[in-house]
């Protein structure tokens, strides 16, 4: 145990995931910053703009339908994700027998593809009055809706795909969270009266606090990197009613081939991560005070 108190050990230990972050994470940011500052296409002469890049973000009506359009991606996501995740956890640690089936069975969409996902998602929903949602709808004597062709439908349409997908990973991990809690403890509130409503809110939900951030912040990253579901299933459409800020990156850097412009969305997406992540972490800490 004294090597754990040793600083030069846990440097020694640390330095090759150090260098491996640094090289994959790290060295790509400070690339992307330094491109944003350019008017470059990607392969002739490179012009430094300055802050020119961010000054257009500002002024650019598509990138701010795409901002917002991403915010309301990140709500969806993070509520199916961490909401039915955490319900199904709870659910699971009552049930005595076939847990494994149905954690497998929530936890298999995470394992494919996503291309796959939204190539399946696309055939449900449909760009007509088509597909196997619209066919549930009649059976229940509702109007057909062409979900990806309509403004009101086709960003929740998108967005439902990649929280879907991903249930399983946060059920996994509430449900692996859960069942850590002392049952000494759960079993001591029982007997004092405590209902298993109570027993959730006072005393697990307390206990799993840190699982409960990290989990939140995961979410919030992945949802604000998302990028194929969207781009596959609608490519931004219609009218860039389902853009949000990695598919419009994508486009403005390898479509339009503005590099610098581009470089910047993703600068962006970088500070909105970190500022999501401070704020999950300072709620989260206020919690505990």
């Amino acid at each position: 145990m004294k090597i754990l108190r040793d600083k030069k050990a846990i440097a020694i230990f640390l330095l090759p995931a150090f260098i491996v972050y640094s090289i994959i994470v790290m060295i790509p940011i400070l690339v992307s910053i330094y491109y944003s500052a350019l008017e470059w296409n990607g392969i002739g002469k490179k012009t430094f703009v300055g802050l020119s890049n961010y000054v257009k973000l500002l002024g650019d009506e598509v990138f701010r339908q795409a901002f917002w359009n991403n915010i309301i991606y990140i709500i969806i996501v993070m509520v199916l994700q961490l909401g039915f995740g955490f319900i199904i956890a709870v659910l699971l640690t009552y049930l005595k027998k076939g847990r494994g089936f149905i954690q497998t069975v929530y936890y298999i969409p995470s394992v494919i593809t996503v291309i796959a996902i939204s190539q399946l998602f696309t055939g449900f929903y449909s760009y007509e009055p088509l597909g196997l949602f619209n066919i549930f709808r009649k059976l229940l004597g509702m109007e057909p809706i062409a979900f990806l062709s309509e403004y009101k439908t086709v960003l929740p349409a998108v967005a439902s795909v990649e929280g879907w997908q991903y249930i399983g990973i946060y059920m996994i991990i509430f449900y692996s969270a859960l069942v850590s809690v002392s049952p000494d403890i759960l079993e001591a509130a029982r007997i004092d009266g405590a209902s298993e409503l109570q027993i959730l809110v006072k005393i697990r939900i307390p206990a799993i606090a840190n699982v409960i951030m990290l989990s939140c912040i995961l979410s919030l990253v992945g949802a604000l990197r998302g990028f194929a579901a969207p781009m596959n299933m609608t490519k931004g459409g219609p009218n860039h009613r389902s853009e949000i800020l990695a598919t419009y990156m994508y486009k403005k850097a390898f479509t339009s081939r503005d590099y610098g412009y581009g470089s910047a969305i993703a600068v962006v997406i970088v500070i909105l991560s970190i500022l999501g992540v401070l704020l999950i972490s300072k709620y989260m800490d206020s919690e505990k005070e």
